[in-house]
């Protein structure tokens, strides 16, 4: 009876877990949307013109290379390959997830760049140049969606807890470090970064509250049958 009541209140404490961080992402998108929108974004400014006057050689070699790592061909190419091992292994609510995690994100920042029609910032001498809006970040929301989503799945099959720590922690890093480098480049805001992160946070989390209560419903619904099944 206490293992059937720890096992309760670890599931009640996942979904309130997954509640807070869906419920903080999108108040968090909200906010900086609504900034956005009422032009209350000085900070933007000040922040892009100081990391363009203080930029080196060094750095913005380094930051190139990160930002490539959020590029769509990297990115399509890094969800192919996971998807592909997901089939190879049967985890189809796991492929299913990394699906929609990655092309729900990309489809609603589109989707918002087109809305907030917002203008990239301008240098005379550009660290990097891109075409398309500036509103959210694109590199950011689905970097989040693509490592963010590889990083939970990975760690859900790990049993040590330290290593479960060290693949999230290296798939928070690297989505942050790329997210640094859309500021340093000079390609974004930090209100776009900001917006792309809490974007995708939200999506994904909701991606992984809807397929949990969907997998917890089967299940409930099988034995449901089962138990009618063996009375009859």
């Amino acid at each position: 009876m206490a293992k059937v009541s720890g096992y309760v209140n670890a599931v009640g404490l996942e979904l309130l877990g997954g509640l807070v961080v869906l419920t903080a992402s999108a108040w968090v998108f909200g906010a900086v949307a609504d900034e956005v929108v009422e032009g209350d974004t000085h900070i933007d400014t000040r922040l892009a013109n100081w990391l363009h006057d203080h930029a080196s050689p060094g750095w913005t070699e380094f930051f190139e290379r990160v930002t490539w790592l959020g590029n769509v061909p990297v990115l399509v190419a890094v969800t192919a390959a996971a998807a592909a091992v997901l089939a190879w292994k049967r985890q189809r609510m796991e492929l299913l997830l990394l699906l929609l995690a990655v092309v729900g994100t990309e489809i609603l920042t589109v989707g918002l760049k087109v809305g907030f029609h917002r203008q990239r910032p301008f240098f005379p001498d550009p660290l990097a140049t891109e075409s398309s809006y500036s509103f959210p970040s694109g590199h950011a929301s689905v970097s989040l969606a693509v490592y963010g989503t590889i990083g939970f799945i990975a760690a859900r099959h790990l049993r040590d807890v330290r290593a479960r720590i060290a693949v999230l922690s290296a798939s928070a890093i690297l989505v942050l470090l790329i997210g640094i480098s859309r500021l340093y480049l000079g390609v974004h805001f930090l209100t776009d970064v900001i917006a792309g992160f809490s974007l995708g946070l939200a999506w994904v989390t909701l991606c992984v509250l809807l397929l949990d209560l969907g997998v917890r419903l089967r299940k409930r619904d099988q034995t449901s049958r089962y138990q009618a099944s063996t009375k009859q």
